[in-house]
């Protein structure tokens, strides 16, 4: 697993490649990048669970307290199993920081769950 800010890409923006394969894309640190909803960093979370709805869930931040958490979608619904492994799978987490806005976004496959780079 390698995570990198490519040549050329916009600010903010890194991928990770697991195996050889594009395996996530992130915007991080005042990247002014924008979802497909519309919604980057800075953006308040209630904003995105409205904007989702019951398509998303959300989860308990590893390492913040509340307001912190995860916001998760994924294509085709949300996941009954704790931890996706279907490398088939597509989603989009939004990190919630601790003031209650997204503080990162995390687009891709399975690796959108990893809350430490490649870990």
């Amino acid at each position: 697993c390698d995570e990198f800010h490519p040549a050329n890409a916009p600010d903010g923006l890194f991928v990770m490649m697991v195996d050889g394969k594009l395996a996530r894309i992130s915007i991080v640190e005042m990247s002014t990048l924008k979802t497909d909803k519309g919604f980057g960093l800075g953006d308040k979370a209630d904003a995105v669970k409205a904007a989702y709805g019951a398509a998303a869930t959300a989860s308990p931040h590893k390492y913040q307290d509340k307001p912190a958490e995860y916001i998760t979608w994924w294509k085709g619904g949300p996941r009954s199993e704790p931890y996706v492994e279907d490398q088939a799978a597509r989603g989009i987490v939004y990190e919630i920081d601790g003031s209650g806005k997204v503080g990162a976004v995390h687009a891709g496959g399975p690796s959108i769950q990893y809350v430490e780079g490649c870990a």
